[in-house]
């Protein structure tokens, strides 16, 4: 698409793979720049193109630095957990309210001036889109498209997005009609965890301000 568009990034970002080497290498951008390598073509390309670049998280995170360009990025493609209908995602833990993983640099790339959610409808028989997250981990006003294998749901804050993309081929439906579509196959949402009084983790902005904690399992 972007070849038969005349598109060319200036750069791209993420681990690595002979995916972005090939676009490199192609000559649709002119920089990777690499916060990880994930198999052998881009540690061949990082050794070999100079274009091929190792950055390190704590700068071109770091809202203090000059290095930061996380806020230049024009689109991201992130994963989640959990979506809710306001759009706010979850990262870091399950439906089930058990910690997964770190977030990582996952809420810097929101800054992004569009920022895209490719997610399945459910894992397992588990809603993904549900009322409210179970971990708030990304506000939903930084959050501009969900995309599922049963639509795709613009964020109404968007209007820019709605007016260029209405009456494409795209099948645009909302984050309720997913979700109501998605209860009916799999028989209902998802049970609310049981969650204690004990604080195991904090979920912190990337100012350190703390947005939600997550609890203890059980009672």
């Amino acid at each position: 698409m972007m070849r038969q568009r005349k598109i060319k990034a200036r750069f791209v970002r993420g681990g690595s793979t002979q995916y972005l080497v090939d676009m490199l290498e192609e000559g649709l951008t002119d920089y990777i720049l690499d916060g990880q390598t994930f198999d052998l073509e881009g540690v061949r390309s990082m050794r070999e193109n100079p274009g091929h670049q190792n950055t390190s998280p704590f700068t071109s995170y770091n809202w203090h630095g000059k290095g930061n360009f996380a806020s230049m990025l024009d689109a991201v493609v992130l994963g989640a957990t959990e979506v809710d209908v306001n759009f706010n995602a979850n990262v870091v833990t399950h439906s089930d309210g058990r910690l997964l993983h770190g977030i990582g640099g996952w809420q810097n790339c929101l800054a992004s001036k569009c920022t895209i959610l490719p997610i399945p409808s459910f894992r397992d028989r588990i809603p993904v889109v549900v009322d409210h997250v179970t971990t708030l981990c990304g506000p939903g006003e930084l959050i501009d498209v969900i995309v599922t294998e049963r639509g795709i749901a613009i964020n109404p804050l968007r209007r820019d997005l709605h007016e260029q993309l209405s009456g494409s081929s795209l099948p645009l439906r909302t984050l309720d009609e997913i979700k109501s579509e998605v209860e009916e196959i799999c028989g209902g949402a998802a049970e609310k965890p049981v969650l204690g009084e004990k604080v195991v983790a904090a979920i912190k902005w990337v100012d350190g301000t703390v947005i939600d904690s997550v609890r203890q399992v059980g009672s």
